[in-house]
């Protein structure tokens, strides 16, 4: 079961990686239409190529965790902040999704609404992550 625990780490440290890089990058270009492109387009590749399989795995070794320990208190909470952070983050990949989509097409004005909410949402995650992270913490070092 150590294993799992580890891997569960594993793929909570590289997804809080992501959301951490994609929070610095998207606060760090000029508002031009060509920053906006490449701003979408990295966010959506991170998101496809590490983001996804790091909260999909960790949803998954959190699972088989969850099915083979005793439940306590602050454990179910533990899961709780860590699905939302889960299904917050599928939603924001629709909306990282979408508003590719708007700066490919130059809809400047979707675009900026969209990132609006993608910010929003994606504050949710990592408030989230770092809730369940604490607890986590709390949780491994009183063992």
């Amino acid at each position: 079961m150590r294993w799992i625990l580890f891997l569960h780490i594993v793929f909570v440290a590289t997804w809080l990686g992501c959301v951490l890089v994609e929070g610095v990058f998207e606060h760090a270009a000029e508002p031009s239409a060509q920053a906006r492109r490449l701003i979408s387009r990295a966010h959506w590749q991170i998101g496809q190529a590490v983001e996804i399989p790091a909260f999909f795995g960790a949803l998954v070794t959190g699972a088989v965790m969850a099915a083979t320990i005793p439940m306590t208190p602050p454990l179910e909470t533990k899961i709780a902040f860590g699905l939302a952070a889960v299904v917050v983050n599928a939603y924001c990949v629709v909306i990282v999704r979408r508003r590719l989509k708007a700066a490919e097409a130059g809809d400047d004005a979707a675009w900026a609404a969209i990132d609006a909410r993608q910010h929003q949402w994606g504050v949710v995650v990592f408030a989230a992550m770092l809730i369940a992270l604490a607890i986590g913490g709390y949780l491994f070092a009183d063992r």
